[in-house]
């Protein structure tokens, strides 16, 4: 009789460290909004990166990038520059060198800039296949030592070194299994990539958000409604310091958080004009301190949040 408790106590315990952990809750509590020495700045939709090595912020509006310190005060600007061209993204390297994702005559290319943005070189984008040829990026992550750049309209994502040699690509025409008569309908509403080098996209007519794993596997999760944990209208997405996944909802003015098991777990911030609260966000960005920057509509600027893992 002790012998078959004893066994059932260990079956039981094996049970337990083999079961998943239960979601964490999450909280996101408004902290400010980006400023200079006059206040908030009033930018509508921009492009926002983060520096996490050194806590700084960059971000793009208007073909110009300004530069926050990680109390979220600007400490300078760079980029209204027509040498430059037409700047459409921005991101940070390993090095702290700011990389552009511009357009000059018709083409693109990376601006790799100094820590002052200083121009030091431009690089194109070569070996593209010829499935690739018409590749027209109007989105930019740096991530692993590599280049990773989106097509939003034309569905495409490129993987580069960090001279711009192309390494791999993906078709999410394809991927998405969508039909001809969903080509020009279906576009990315959010483009990121996490540490491990997994690409984070939604796709906002379709409800859905997708990760891409690097072997190719695509996993998929969300669904329509105004429920929570349901998408309205998704946009960015991103992944925190314990890999649960943020993704916007730019009609209910929040941030939905899913474990990397895409359960949802929490809910922050609403559609408002009370601090903290959000008019049609639309991308978002992460920093080492678990730091939510989320960019909106309606000259409100970019609203940072702090996660809280409860």
């Amino acid at each position: 009789m002790r012998r078959a408790l004893a066994a059932l106590a260990a079956l039981v315990a094996t049970a337990a460290l083999a079961a998943p952990a239960a979601a964490q809750a999450v909280r996101g509590s408004y902290l400010y909004t980006l400023s200079s020495f006059t206040g908030p700045i009033p930018y509508n939709h921009s492009r926002v990166a983060v520096d996490r090595e050194r806590n700084e912020v960059y971000v793009l509006y208007q073909n110009t990038v300004r530069v926050f310190n990680e109390s979220g005060m600007e400490v300078y600007q760079f980029g209204d520059d027509l040498d430059l061209g037409h700047l459409v993204d921005v991101a940070v390297d390993d090095r702290g060198d700011i990389l552009l994702l511009a357009w000059r005559d018709g083409k693109p290319a990376i601006v790799r800039c100094d820590y002052r943005g200083r121009p030091q070189a431009r690089s194109a984008l070569t070996g593209l296949p010829d499935t690739f040829s018409d590749f027209a990026p109007n989105r930019l992550v740096f991530q692993r030592g590599e280049l990773y750049l989106a097509s939003s309209m034309g569905l495409q994502v490129v993987r580069a070194d960090r001279e711009g040699n192309f390494l791999q690509g993906y078709d999410l025409f394809t991927l998405f299994e969508l039909e001809e008569k969903d080509r020009g309908a279906v576009e990315l509403g959010g483009f990121g990539v996490d540490a491990a080098g997994n690409i984070l996209l939604t796709a906002p007519v379709l409800f859905r958000a997708f990760v891409l794993a690097p072997d190719g596997t695509l996993s998929a999760f969300g669904k329509a409604g105004g429920a929570p944990g349901r998408f309205n209208i998704a946009g960015g997405i991103t992944r925190d310091s314990k890999g649960n996944l943020l993704v916007v909802d730019k009609l209910k003015g929040a941030v939905l958080v899913f474990t990397g098991r895409f359960e949802f777990v929490a809910q922050f911030a609403a559609r408002g004009y009370k601090p903290g609260e959000l008019i049609y966000p639309d991308d978002l960005a992460i920093d080492g301190r678990d730091r939510v920057y989320v960019t909106q509509a309606g000259k409100r600027g970019i609203s940072v949040f702090k996660l809280a893992h409860l």
